[in-house]
């Protein structure tokens, strides 16, 4: 697993870019990796496919993404044409400018379990893209007082991103959905290594497993059964990119008995195998 946190040697609060650099840099696979920042990206063009946490998906012109804090995620399959915004900030960039932490804390959209991306229409994502344009302009600048002026940039930028998915989510009718979908992100991120049966984390959260399927379907397009794989594959794919485990101890290390049904496993899930996948990346 890639933690950024241990790759800087100087603390990074802010960072703000446009996607093409960065991709410049890193070409169409971004590998798994988690920071302790809240990350917000604007893709204006081009796509991606994404895994963050439980959630896989694929970008497209217009897509919002926020990532939570030390959430895992990578993207693959970046398109050529790919343009947009990448954002990243943490506690310590408010605090310096003297804003309350429960600025950040209250927003519902930073929480790990809200699904990190959705769509806009064009007026939206140019409303987003004028905000992310000032940022830059102040960080590259060097007017008085621009770190207060892009605090409030990113508090503005959170605030509309917060009304966007409410028109989406309608947070406060589906609350009770909400709170079953955190309560389940929150358990399979402590126990996808050891459980990964529906049945357990229905029982877990006191409902039928048909009603668990349904809930985390229609909160993240997949049913909780393939939630839980994408977590496994996810993990797999950390360990397989940034550590030196062989094949079979990372099968024991995610739970599995059979370091071959393991195999399998990756292979039906991947379209190859788990040597083949960490070959790709010698």
């Amino acid at each position: 697993m890639i933690n950024l946190d241990e790759k800087f040697p100087h603390k990074i609060d802010l960072f703000a870019q446009a996607y093409e650099l960065m991709l410049e840099r890193l070409g169409n696979y971004v590998p798994p990796h988690k920071w302790s920042h809240y990350r917000i990206g604007l893709i204006k063009q081009g796509s991606a496919d994404y895994t963050c946490g439980m959630y896989k998906f694929k970008t497209k012109a217009n897509t919002l993404l926020i990532i939570p804090a030390r959430v895992i995620n990578s993207s693959v399959n970046w398109t050529p044409d790919s343009k947009g915004y990448f954002l990243l900030f943490n506690l310590d960039f408010f605090l310096q400018s003297h804003f309350p932490h429960k600025l950040l804390e209250n927003k519902r959209i930073l929480q790990s379990s809200v699904q990190p991306y959705i769509s806009l229409t064009a007026k939206q994502a140019d409303c987003v893209e004028n905000i992310f344009k000032t940022i830059l302009t102040e960080k590259q600048g060097n007017h008085l007082h621009k770190n207060e002026l892009i605090a409030v940039k990113i508090i503005e930028l959170l605030i509309l991103s917060e009304r966007m998915y409410d028109e989406v989510y309608d947070f406060n009718d589906n609350q009770i959905t909400l709170d079953i979908v955190k309560n389940f992100a929150n358990l399979v991120e402590t126990n996808f290594t050891r459980e990964r049966s529906v049945a357990f984390y229905a029982s877990e959260l006191h409902v039928h497993p048909n009603y668990l399927n349904a809930a985390i379907k229609n909160h993240t397009g997949v049913t909780a059964k393939h939630s839980i794989q994408n977590r496994v594959l996810l993990e797999t794919k950390f360990l397989l990119h940034g550590t030196n485990l062989s094949v079979k101890e990372i099968s024991n290390q995610l739970g599995f008995d059979d370091p071959n049904y393991f195999t399998v496993f990756f292979k039906r899930c991947e379209g190859m195998s788990p040597m083949t996948y960490r070959a790709s990346f010698i």
